[in-house]
């Protein structure tokens, strides 16, 4: 899988995850954004490493 499908499918992922969690209850839309920038922040580096 090159670089930018890999980075496409784990913005699709993070966004589906902030869209399914803002249906449930839109109080917890700020939540999830906060949870997927924080799983980003500690998975770039191992990403732009190339160990995934």
């Amino acid at each position: 899988m090159n670089e930018t499908t890999r980075q496409a499918v784990a913005v699709g992922l993070g966004l589906a995850f902030v869209l399914w969690q803002a249906s449930q209850e839109p109080g917890r839309a700020f939540a999830a954004v906060l949870a997927v920038s924080a799983l980003a922040y500690a998975v770039a580096p191992i990403v732009r490493d190339g160990v995934v």
